[in-house]
């Protein structure tokens, strides 16, 4: 009974769009996305461009030209290599972990690995099916935000236009507000097909990264899209 709830639980994180789990899943041929413009349509996006003082011109030619969308795509190519198939998934320390989970889920899992390194267990306990460490590139292949020499390496695969995602994102932030230089934040893209601007809203943050404010863009476009 247990291996049963254990395997459903999985699975519907799997397929969190048409379930209500707490993380989405890749897109299902069956399900039509809405037409309604999004908070980070492309115009909106250039126009977050903007008033964050970025050099429009550059900017909106980066985005137009999808020049980082092999970018993008190298990220969430690695996202799926790694067992990453519904966003928002964490990778602490190498130990994935699923969804949007409450805060002290997290806490758990960071305070056991700075105990004795005992995140795999932490996450099996919160019924992840992770049960070894994965071996992830950090430093140098994304955005850091925090002490690049953390203890705990947080590399999160996300989507701006998933629900799950927003809602991480305070939750995220608190966590690298309590345990300061002993955590840090990694970013990549793992832009959902279903999502009809997920995929411009990635670029947008790496072309704003370009001049210098990434993590601005990405800060904007969750708080904006966290707005009712």
């Amino acid at each position: 009974m247990l291996v049963a709830t254990f395997f459903v639980g999985r699975l519907s994180a799997q397929v969190g769009q048409m379930s209500g789990s707490k993380a989405e899943g890749t897109a299902n041929p069956s399900v039509t996305p809405t037409s309604t413009e999004s908070k980070i349509s492309v115009k909106n996006l250039k126009a977050m461009a903007k008033d964050l003082g970025l050099d429009g011109t550059k900017f909106n030619k980066c985005l137009d030209d999808g020049t980082m969308a092999s970018k993008v795509k190298e990220q969430s190519d690695e996202g799926t290599k790694l067992g990453v198939s519904g966003t928002p998934s964490f990778l602490i320390n190498g130990v994935l972990i699923v969804g949007s989970l409450p805060q002290t889920s997290f806490e758990s899992v960071i305070d056991a690995e700075l105990k004795n390194g005992g995140a795999v267990a932490a996450a099996k306990a919160l019924g992840e099916q992770t049960v070894t460490r994965q071996k992830i590139a950090t430093q140098g292949t994304g955005y850091i935000k925090g002490n690049k020499d953390a203890k705990i390496k947080i590399v999160e695969y996300t989507d701006f236009e998933c629900p799950y995602c927003n809602k991480s994102f305070p939750t995220i932030e608190a966590l690298l507000a309590k345990y300061g230089n002993q955590v840090s934040l990694e970013y990549r893209s793992f832009p959902l097909s279903f999502h009809a601007d997920a995929q411009k809203a990635a670029e947008a943050a790496l072309c704003a990264g370009e001049q210098g404010k990434f993590w601005e863009m990405h800060d904007k476009m969750f708080t904006v899209m966290g707005q009712d």
